[in-house]
């Protein structure tokens, strides 16, 4: 990978980064935010409900006129009933911790003697939350007086309260949390969103952050496959590789692999004691698993002598079958058609190893070269003969593998034989190149709309025999081969 992807993958790992530590701190500041509002702002309203509630109890006692604390339970039961939504009990205490008027039912014990002097003393009131089935309830224990306002503050410490029965009396007020946080419903709503929005942006960085590493590994992983498809393609003979001693043919080709690499191949070279090889083979399946055996397969070729006389031949094809057998499982099977040519007899010798016949087109008619075995990596066993067929001038070879034959339209019919042969013979003047455009052109035509199911390879070659060399021939452009 270049610097300036490199770099590209740094600022986005970089924006991931930025993305998950704002959520973080959009998570964190929102939940703060909500416990503040529910242990702070809540309280505080709790607490101040319970001072409008005593406030209450003081005017409601002198427009009943009750003067004594022993006689304001029917004005705490009224209290209750106002506000059933908000308040829990309410009840009322002297300094001794007895309760002198109640409404409602109390979830906790009053609070000592030694509790309500030490408040007495600290000038305070107290507060605190205990848990119910209703929900939380906050308990409020305030200062009380009646026959005048509820005391702003609370006496000296050097104050003793004077004997008697209202000489210092406390209101204990229990009210319920959720009944004080319904002002509080569009911040709570708020808030929730807040927090939502915030685990949605986590989520999203870290999805994002988790895909764009599988992107990453997808594209290294195309860019090897891609590598493999010029490796392989380099594989391929063309015009410029073609070696000045195999003027005893002339040829075209097209390989349109289905996927990024494929596993059709083919081979034209001049062999070391003479004759012209002419190799195509099919391994089963596609893609890389495909490319790998096909690689495979046409080393092993280039480095058997197998051109030398027919015996060799078949016994290669053996070979090949048993290397196939013993490295690969039965699922990898590959089809081959392999010949040599030698112009000076103008014989052209083969093994098809189950293989789709070769067309060999004469001007007389057409001959189909089937003999051979069965394909390789199945049968351990299996025995292959060489056929051989005398070619004169003019004569076309056409080689292909199934993706050329079996492209189907889309009314599920095939390319089929016939069209191919047909294409050939309309164009039998024409160099082999030309014959492949043909044919490739005719296929597309074809099957309209829709993609090759299968990879398609094409050789189309044109035996010339040493009588005829000295003999006019079709202009040919080389055999251009795509890459």
């Amino acid at each position: 990978m270049n610097s300036r992807g490199k770099r590209s993958q740094l600022w986005v790992k970089l924006a991931i980064s930025a993305g998950i530590l704002l959520g973080l701190a959009l998570l964190v500041e929102t939940v703060s935010t909500y416990v503040f509002v529910y242990d702070k702002l809540i309280g505080q309203e709790a607490f101040a409900e319970a001072e409008r509630q005593q406030i209450a109890l003081v005017k409601l006692a002198a427009q009943s006129g009750v003067k004594e604390s022993a006689r304001l339970s029917p004005v705490l039961g009224e209290l209750q009933r106002d506000s059933p939504r908000k308040v829990a009990w309410m009840r009322v205490l002297d300094l001794d911790g007895r309760i002198l008027a109640e409404s409602g039912i109390a979830l906790t014990a009053p609070p000592s003697v030694a509790q309500l002097r030490h408040q007495l003393e600290l000038h305070q009131n107290s507060k605190h939350e205990i848990p119910s089935t209703s929900g939380k309830i906050l308990v409020s224990v305030l200062r009380f007086r009646l026959g005048g306002p509820p005391p702003n503050r609370f006496v000296p410490r050097e104050f003793h309260p004077p004997a008697g029965r209202d000489g210092a009396t406390f209101a204990e007020i229990a009210i319920y949390q959720e009944g004080v946080s319904i002002p509080f419903g569009d911040l709570r709503r708020n808030l929730i969103i807040g927090c939502l929005a915030a685990l949605v942006l986590l989520a999203s960085m870290v999805l994002i952050s988790i895909l764009f590493s599988r992107y990453i590994r997808s594209r290294q992983v195309e860019q090897q496959v891609e590598l493999a498809r010029t490796v392989q393609t380099g594989l391929l003979p063309s015009a410029q590789t073609r070696p000045p001693s195999a003027d005893g043919i002339d040829f075209g080709a097209v390989f349109v692999p289905a996927a990024t690499v494929g596993g059709d191949f083919y081979d034209v070279y001049t062999a070391e004691n003479g004759p012209t090889a002419l190799v195509l083979g099919d391994v089963a399946g596609k893609g890389v698993s495909a490319a790998l055996l096909m690689g495979v397969l046409h080393g092993a070729i280039r480095s058997l002598d197998w051109t030398r006389s027919a015996s060799r031949h078949e016994e290669a094809t053996a070979r090949l079958n048993r290397l196939l057998c013993e490295k690969t499982s039965r699922e990898r099977f590959a089809s081959l058609f392999w010949a040599y040519f030698t112009p000076e007899t103008g014989i052209l010798s083969y093994v098809n190893a189950g293989h789709l016949p070769p067309l060999l087109i004469r001007a007389g008619g057409t001959e189909r070269l089937d003999g051979g075995g069965p394909v390789l990596g199945l049968l351990p066993s299996a025995h292959y003969r060489s056929g051989e067929t005398h070619v004169e001038a003019g004569d076309l070879l056409v080689i292909f593998s199934d993706g050329i034959e079996e492209a189907t339209n889309q009314y599920e019919e095939e390319f089929g034989e016939e069209r191919i042969a047909q294409i050939v013979r309309q164009n039998a003047g024409s160099p082999p190149r030309v014959i492949c455009d043909a044919i490739v052109s005719g296929i597309g035509k074809f099957l309209g709309e829709l993609k090759p199911h299968d990879d398609q390879t094409l050789l189309i070659v044109r035996p010339m025999p040493v009588t005829a060399w000295n003999e006019p021939q079709p202009t040919s452009d080389r055999a251009q081969i795509p890459a």
